[in-house]
């Protein structure tokens, strides 16, 4: 029976699997914050200093940032428009203080707002314009800020929606991902190291195959290579299942007290730049417990990087502006809007920008994790905070960003983000729970529950209860599921696998199916 979460599985959850309506932070231990050992610098960067002094900053590049151009969409006026939708936002003007008789004058409203020194500008705003169904908030026009407003799905969308939102400039959302490959290879490249996804990149491998074989059939195929880029500094079982190059970990001498494993992955890139020449000039950077769902086109627009928004990478937010500005420089507004909201997967971007880019990553990294603020306020994603900033730091701004590049369920739960915008990712990120009737029980243990957690220590076996309930109306969980039943069933010796953790290659089963390595479609 469903029961409510002990203690030990809430703080689980709340540490590694945030919440999409609020993203939860813990504190964390309180680190020594004396002066860096810089590991690595980016060669001719001079604007770009090592994060040795925190104190000591320089003017950010003055690159220009390209324009996209705008899908089609309503206009009224100076703004593009949605009816039936609310949008997220941080206030700048309380609706309750901002009554307006019309759409056009809660849209002039926004355009015609002037901010104070310091505080943000209105580029977003909601008008809840229909009597009936506005209730006590009728004719109230919330003006709001929002970095990046393409980035962002709306809170709120439907025929149940009173409101209707709209942006004084760019449109609420993106065009589709583009279908068509182009010839601009990329190579896949996923970092792993223990148990806990060690399983993880078989599954991930596997349907990198399958979806690359589908991609080699197009006339024109945008996937390249893949490499598993392990960080222990030791080679291990799955060595010559899937391409691999063994890299060190950070060095102990680098960071005192380091529980936060995830700082290996930065330096992991380090080397991994330093020491590999590939044929493709571009990379996408993955992650294990990513399905690739379908054939990626290379998303970049010219040499730009391409990328997933996060919802809770929030450079700009008002209450946290000082503690950026160690890292990149700056606490102004409009400067932190320029900053994506991305971390480093899935990202793709050019070679170069990836070699210029990896040693500061893992400097900032390594900052955040010492400034016991800046770490207590990001937690379990300051990694993610390090990464955007050091794209931010050697000029890159402009990011095509993409949120139908990932899905994550349960809270995604249908194949496309939109009609026309299939998924092209699938990322088991969050637990997963349900009732046998199919009701999906945020924060109580399911009937049927699913969370890669529970296999941190060994992998799950072929007959774990991966079919969730016939009345259950999510998509992506069952697409997930059958995603690990195929490649379970695929790759011999699974159960041989499960009940160790160790990879098995020499079962009965591995005398008539082929190894992963041989596998082909």
């Amino acid at each position: 029976m469903e029961h409510i979460l002990p203690f030990a599985i809430v703080l689980t959850l709340l540490v590694t699997c945030y919440s999409l309506y609020d993203l939860h932070r813990v504190s964390v231990l309180t680190v020594n914050s004396e002066k860096l050992v810089t590991l690595s610098k980016p060669q001719n960067e001079s604007f770009i200093p090592s994060i040795i002094e925190k104190s000591n900053h320089t003017e950010v590049s003055n690159k220009p940032v390209s324009s996209f151009p705008p899908p089609s969409t309503n206009n009224l006026g100076k703004c593009q428009i949605s009816p039936n939708t609310d949008i997220w936002g941080d206030v700048v003007v309380w609706g309750s203080q901002n009554l307006k008789d019309s759409i056009e004058d809660c849209c002039n409203s926004c355009h015609d707002h002037k901010p104070l020194p310091g505080q943000m500008s209105c580029n977003v705003w909601a008008y809840c314009g229909d009597k009936d169904a506005c209730k006590s908030e009728y004719k109230q026009c919330w003006l709001k800020h929002l970095p990046h407003v393409t980035a962002t799905k709306p809170k709120g969308k439907g025929s149940h929606i009173p409101w209707t939102a709209g942006t004084t400039g760019s449109p609420m959302e993106t065009d589709p991902i583009p279908t068509k490959h182009t010839g601009r290879k990329y190579h896949v490249v996923t970092s792993v190291q223990g148990s806990a996804v060690h399983w993880q990149i078989r599954i991930h491998y596997y349907h990198y195959k399958k979806v690359k074989a589908a991609c080699d059939k197009l006339p024109v195929c945008d996937m390249g290579g893949f490499t598993r880029l392990l960080h222990s500094g030791e080679p291990d079982d799955l060595i010559n299942e899937i391409p691999t190059v063994v890299v060190n970990p950070l060095p102990k001498s680098a960071v005192e007290n380091n529980w936060y494993v995830v700082l290996n992955r930065p330096y992991a890139f380090v080397q991994w730049t330093q020491q590999v020449t590939i044929p493709e000039k571009y990379v996408l950077m993955s992650e294990p417990d990513h399905i690739f769902l379908h054939p990626i086109p290379n998303l970049m627009v010219g040499e730009n990087p391409a990328s997933f928004p996060f919802f809770y990478i929030e450079p700009s937010k008002q209450s946290t502006t000082k503690i950026v500005e160690r890292f990149v420089g700056t606490s102004d507004i409009a400067e932190l809007d320029k900053i994506a909201p991305i971390g480093n997967s899935p990202t793709f971007l050019s070679f170069q920008d990836m070699a210029r880019s990896m040693p500061l990553w893992m400097n900032i990294s390594i900052a955040v994790f010492k400034d016991a603020e800046a770490q207590k306020e990001w937690g379990w994603v300051q990694e993610m905070y390090g990464f955007a900033f050091a794209l931010y730091r050697i000029g890159v701004y402009d990011v095509a960003l993409y949120p139908q590049l990932m899905a994550q369920p349960p809270w995604d739960t249908g194949l496309d983000m939109a009609p026309g915008k299939p998924f092209q990712i699938l990322h088991y990120t969050y637990g997963m729970d349900y009732k046998l009737t199919g009701e999906f029980t945020p924060g109580v243990v399911g009937q049927w529950r699913f969370d890669k957690r529970t296999y941190s220590s060994r992998p799950p076996r072929r007959d774990f209860p991966h079919r969730p309930p016939d009345r259950m109306d999510n998509d992506l969980v069952r697409r997930l599921m059958k995603s690990f039943e195929e490649a379970m069933l695929a790759i011999p010796c699974w159960n041989e696998y499960a009940a160790t953790g160790a990879a098995v290659f020499d079962c009965e089963e591995a005398k008539t199916k082929p190894l992963l390595k041989d596998i082909t479609f």
